[in-house]
């Protein structure tokens, strides 16, 4: 994810600035028509902004034509095509902006960009340094830069260069935390993390302890004075703060880390024993309990947790348990470390491959390889791996359960059927195996019978908020609508951290046209992910429906800044701009939608 967010952060923001505000910077002599190219230029970087990329191009062909030394078109057509993920057309133009300009870092940026997005990474690392020797303190072209090592794998040059940036940059803070992940060098992760949000964790936590001085009753300020405070490395204020509080929060899982903070380690295990029985942390709980106890158990359990959470606080404390842990403890270590950045998955490949080499039949180990090569892309061998451990112990619902999943990636739904029902029988109160067997019958149009197994699935863990959304859309379907409306505020109410309850919720309200409790749930969806773009394109299609196109423009931007191909969000952009009267830019929105339709 941070790997395609850090692209993302690079194309939308500097190349928009590159496309807009610094593209008329350098003025190139020996032009045809330098006015009519500034003009169609112009007009480029604005539909540019708008995101109707089509119409940007054609303009930014117009200026080339007027004037094919001009340096503005070349680079405004790189962005273009970076935006939209063509490297090859992007590093055709941003080629041709570096032989108008070669003492620009703006355009040597932009062809080293283009080269990253192509996987030229010679090329990408060559233009970068030209960039850096043109403007040494130039941030993206370090963060460009530091792609490059970070994907050859380079990892001296990596640190050479990620040493030598001064100033605070998250793209670049992102990647160094990143780099020391996949070097195992977790505890140094975690540190840069803090080190990088230690002012802003500071000030927060100031602030809150003064409100708190002001008016000592407003305890809805303590969990998040305690999470800074154990952030902040200041464990003994944590857990004095902790004593103070008196409401409903759950706290167990910071009590935790609090306490083995400080050395309190039976304090500790009872407070990740607690969070793992609660809502929101079992993973990185047992986690935890497994780096701690040393006890093999709590990986399982580990795993069988039903929402994905990554802990950096907890991914350091694993580190010293490496040095002395078997293989099969390191293959799991690395299959949570994985969570954080995909490549250890193969780490923990190795290690799983190792325990087979002296117990070829090792079940946990088969389990393990079928999830990191599924992880990988590498489904026959997941296949393979999940097959032998369901051909040693077929009475296991959790291989057959697997199978149906692999069998699905692969687009074999009627194969999955018999896999996933199997599961069902042999582990009958198993909620993920309920949802996922309901799921199935779900997408193949078998609504009657999958509804008993979301059911199964509610009744067996308050955490089955997917099953509590789907059955939602069957009852609504069915004309049930209290009973709709029921589940999905259980759902909301079963993990309130999660913006897809909020979503659903919110497409229910919509169409039940009860609009302002519709945009309140978007809205909250999208306060819990910024880069949430279907919530914003629901948003977008309520004011729409409540003629505020100014602010329906507004969030499809906002969707369409997080993600180029949401056709949905350019359909009704084409209505925002019609009832604002403006036809152009509503004609070019819907060539954007057909453009997705049909990337040809």
């Amino acid at each position: 994810m941070k790997r395609y967010l850090l692209a993302g952060i690079f194309v939308g923001l500097v190349f928009m600035a590159l496309a807009v505000g610094l593209l008329w910077r350098a003025k190139s002599t020996q032009v045809l028509d330098t006015d009519a190219a500034d003009v169609h230029a112009r007009k480029g970087a604005a539909y540019f902004q708008q995101h109707l990329y089509r119409s940007a191009i054609e303009e930014f062909e117009s200026a080339t034509r007027k004037s094919p030394r001009a340096l503005d078109p070349w680079v405004g057509l790189a962005a273009v095509y970076i935006r939209l993920g063509d490297g090859r057309r992007a590093v055709e133009d941003a080629g041709k902006a570096v032989d108008i300009a070669k003492n620009s870092a703006d355009a040597q940026i932009i062809l080293g960009r283009a080269h990253w997005l192509a996987r030229n990474l010679g090329e990408a690392e060559k233009a970068a340094l030209k960039a850096q020797e043109l403007a040494p303190s130039n941030l993206q072209a370090a963060e460009l830069l530091l792609s490059v090592y970070f994907d050859r794998h380079d990892d001296a040059k990596f640190q050479e260069s990620f040493d030598r940036v001064q100033k605070s940059y998250r793209p670049i803070e992102d990647l160094g935390i990143e780099f020391a992940v996949r070097r195992g060098e977790f505890r140094k992760a975690y540190e840069l993390q803090t080190r990088f949000e230690h002012h802003d964790l500071e000030s927060q936590t100031l602030r809150l302890e003064l409100a708190l001085k002001r008016e000592p009753a407003q305890i809805e300020f303590y969990p998040l004075l305690i999470r800074n405070l154990i952030r902040l490395g200041r464990p003994a204020e944590a857990l004095a703060a902790r004593h103070i509080y008196t409401g409903s929060t759950p706290l167990d899982f910071e009590m935790g880390k609090a306490n083995w903070l400080e050395g309190n380690r039976d304090e500790s295990i009872r407070g990740y024993e607690r969070a793992s029985l609660g809502i929101n942390h079992k993973l990185p709980a047992e986690v935890a309990l497994a780096g701690i106890t040393g006890d093999r158990g709590h990986w399982l359990e580990a795993f069988r947790a039903e929402r994905i959470e990554k802990d950096y606080f907890v991914l350091a404390q694993l580190e010293d348990f490496l040095k002395t842990a078997s293989p099969l403890d390191k293959a799991f270590v690395y299959r949570y470390a994985g969570l954080f950045d995909p490549e250890l998955f193969n780490q923990s490949a190795e290690q799983a491959l190792e325990v087979l080499k002296t117990e070829p039949n090792q079940f946990d180990a088969l389990m393990i390889l079928g999830t990191d090569y599924f992880r990988l892309g590498r489904v026959d061998d997941a296949v393979r791996y999940v097959q032998q451990g369901a051909d040693q112990h077929p009475e296991r619902a959790e291989v057959w359960s697997r199978l149906g999943q692999l069998v699905l990636t692969k687009g074999n739904a009627a194969a999955a059927v018999p896999l996933m029902e199997k599961a069902v029988r042999l582990e009958p109160s198993n909620p993920s195996y309920l949802y996922n067997y309901g799921w199935l019958l779900d997408q193949l149009d078998r609504d009657s019978e999958a509804a008993p197994y979301y059911e199964r699935a509610i009744s067996a863990s308050p955490l089955s908020f997917e099953a509590m959304n789907n059955l939602a859309l069957i009852e609504s379907a069915a004309g049930h609508s209290e009973r709709a409306v029921s589940l999905l505020n259980r759902a909301v109410s079963s993990n309130p951290e999660n913006e897809a309850a909020y979503l659903n919720r919110g497409n229910y309200h919509a169409a039940q046209r009860s609009w302002r409790d519709a945009l309140a749930d978007y809205a909250h969806a999208l306060e819990l992910n910024p880069l949430n773009g279907l919530a914003a394109v629901e948003s977008a299609r309520t004011h729409l429906e409540l003629d505020r196109a100014d602010i329906a423009i507004e969030e499809l931007n906002d969707a369409l800044d997080v993600d180029p191909n949401l056709r949905d969000a350019y359909v009704l952009l084409s209505s925002a701009y019609k009832k604002k009267g403006r036809d152009r830019e509503s004609a070019a929105a819907l060539e954007e939608a057909k453009r997705i339709k049909d990337p040809k």
